[in-house]
């Protein structure tokens, strides 16, 4: 049942916002009577708590299946650049997201978010870090080149929800590509496709 209550929290905070999902709204779309949920969660603020908690383990297990299921022979600088903007995509982080605005002004909920989303955040650098240190285990640039990588990934996949420009941002991806191989050493920018430009 709580399991069942905590995904009916995520499902509306990726499809009401987060000025939407309200206890109430919760409750009808999980189906229970309003004495089930005040049973699990006695407050908004403990559910949505409730709700980061089982967000942060859906999250977890996402990426660590994404690296497990990484091929021996894949292009290790190609693989890192796609799961970081799989993983800043879908309904995971779009509930992340609304919970990010929610606690922008709720302490309580701001208390509860930040240090699962930091440690999210640790496993997603230190999988990445590793995936660009398997083709280049002794470069000191890669934890630099790994922070920048999630950066501008969450920037691409934040501008691509308010603006639609799918198009665009898979031309910057491809620059960004383009520029860790320069910055990296193992290609020239003469031998690179510039990808199609977008307006």
């Amino acid at each position: 049942m709580r399991t069942r209550l905590l995904d009916a929290a995520l499902e509306s905070l990726v499809e009401d916002g987060y000025a939407g999902t309200t206890t109430l709204a919760v409750q009808k779309r999980a189906g229970v009577p309003r004495g089930t949920l005040q049973h699990h969660f006695p407050t908004k603020a403990e559910l949505l708590a409730g709700a980061v908690e089982h967000l942060a383990t859906r999250r977890y297990d996402q990426l660590a299946k994404e690296f497990e299921d990484i091929p021996a022979t894949a292009d290790r600088l190609e693989v890192a650049v796609e799961l970081t903007m799989r993983m800043l995509s879908g309904p995971s982080f779009l509930a992340a997201l609304e919970i990010w605005v929610g606690a922008r002004t709720d302490p309580e909920l701001l208390a509860a978010f930040l240090p699962l989303e930091r440690r999210l955040f640790e496993l997603m650098h230190s999988s990445i870090r590793d995936s660009f240190r398997a083709e280049f285990p002794d470069d000191p640039r890669v934890p630099t080149i790994t922070e920048f990588t999630i950066e501008i990934m969450t920037g691409l996949a934040m501008r691509v929800l308010l603006t639609g420009e799918v198009d665009r941002n898979l031309v910057i991806k491809q620059r960004w590509r383009n520029a860790v191989r320069i910055l990296l050493g193992t290609a020239h920018p003469d031998t690179l496709t510039e990808p199609r430009r977008v307006r």
